[in-house]
């Protein structure tokens, strides 16, 4: 899904805004167990309770950032393994799949939704309005309930926390699109506090989830070894995937020239390409 110049604008006057000013769930059940509490927000603006109708499942393995492997029976049944895919996001790619390269922040990604997972003392998944995608994979929210020191609960929906955290982009694949309105809100709060991929990453990570449709990968393999440039004088460019992406904005909105065409010779991002 390509941005539109309207929102890599608005992306831009955020993230220079961002660097100029920094340069209850009660219940315990079992596997297969629902929940009966509805979703709620935080002062901060997070999800924090497990909605109502979320079925608890245990954790068995991970499949990639945004892709799981659960376990959905009950104690006294065999085993029911699923993949469950995270609706509403997007992680960078691991591997050579679905036409993708690996791409910047895509290890992290995993490593930090496994980190989650094993650390939680219950997880929940709560459906939307498609039960799988396909590849058939259920599409789920991912529910995480983890003990704090004293006995307190934090509950969080990991989907969004890896939005947040800067793992994830934020992504809305009709018509499951529920909680969608708090990922992107989560992905405005990374952006402007530079979390995970908006500080690590350059354009290297793709932003075009259609990619995945594609037969096989790409036959230039990314360049691990590039160093990005400064990330703090460059942080605008960074929101581009492509060249074209930032000259197209220069082009509509040249008073951009002092931010991303600081040489003013008409060519935009040109260290960042």
């Amino acid at each position: 899904m390509r941005r539109s110049l309207l929102t890599l604008w608005l992306l831009v006057v955020a993230t220079l805004l961002a660097t100029s000013a920094t340069a209850s769930h009660e219940q315990a059940a079992s596997p297969g167990g629902t929940a009966t509490a509805a979703g709620s927000r935080s002062p901060s603006g997070e999800l924090d309770e497990i909605p109502s109708g979320a079925t608890r499942v245990d954790f068995v393995d991970v499949v990639d950032g945004d892709t799981i492997e659960v376990n959905l029976a009950e104690p006294d049944e065999q085993a029911r393994i699923e993949t469950v895919r995270l609706i509403g996001i997007d992680t960078p790619e691991t591997s050579y799949s679905f036409g993708n390269e690996p791409e910047c922040f895509g290890e992290e990604a995993t490593r930090r939704t496994e980190s989650l997972l094993v650390a939680a003392d219950e997880i929940w998944l709560e459906t939307d309005v498609r039960d799988r995608d396909q590849f058939d994979r259920l599409l789920r929210y991912v529910w995480i309930v983890t003990e704090q020191p004293g006995g307190k609960e934090e509950i969080r929906l990991l989907n969004e926390a890896l939005v947040r955290d800067g793992y994830a982009l934020a992504r809305t694949y009709n018509p499951t699109t529920q909680h969608q309105d708090a990922l992107d809100e989560a992905e405005r709060a990374a952006i402007l506090t530079a979390a995970g991929m908006w500080l690590r990453c350059d354009a290297s990570v793709s932003l075009d989830p259609a990619l995945e449709d594609e037969s096989g990968p790409d036959r230039v393999p990314i360049d691990t070894t590039r160093v990005p440039p400064n990330v703090e004088a460059d942080a605008a460019c960074a929101l581009f995937d492509t060249f074209q992406e930032a000259q197209d904005l220069l082009d509509l909105y040249p008073e951009l020239s002092d931010i991303i065409d600081p040489d003013g010779d008409g060519i935009a991002c040109e260290a960042w390409f």
